[in-house]
């Protein structure tokens, strides 16, 4: 709960979360706040693919996609998310070669301990 009442709750899932689910919190949540003591803002919604992953699940949940990692050390890495352990993540970069048409395809080991924020690249077709 925010200094101005406004209490913001965000959760996620292996399947997504709809509208069904937000509800369901949304109403379990009111129910036992009493508004006639304090009175508050609720929302309650999934974390929004434009937000940085805060949990182990959301990387395995998003092995095969789109990531862009940054490090402690200023590195922006951006390529396919192909695995997650405690310790590290793996992200495959291609890029193209000077005056060559084949791509370079590299795979980069990233501590996780050295990761300040990794969010989904958002690709429209």
């Amino acid at each position: 709960v925010s200094s101005t009442n406004e209490i913001t709750v965000l959760f996620d899932n292996e399947e997504g979360v709809g509208i069904k689910e937000c509800l369901f919190v949304s109403r379990h949540i009111e129910g036992n706040i009493d508004r006639d003591i304090e009175d508050y803002q609720l929302t309650v919604c999934s974390p929004g693919i434009e937000k940085r992953f805060v949990v182990k699940e959301q990387y395995l949940k998003n092995i095969g996609r789109g990531v862009k990692v940054k490090t402690d050390e200023g590195d922006i890495i951006k390529g396919e998310l192909k695995s997650y352990s405690d310790k590290n993540i793996v992200v495959e970069t291609s890029k193209k070669q000077k005056k060559k048409k084949e791509l370079l395809i590299e795979q980069i080991t990233i501590p996780t301990d050295t990761i300040i924020e990794t969010k989904l690249i958002i690709k429209f077709k």
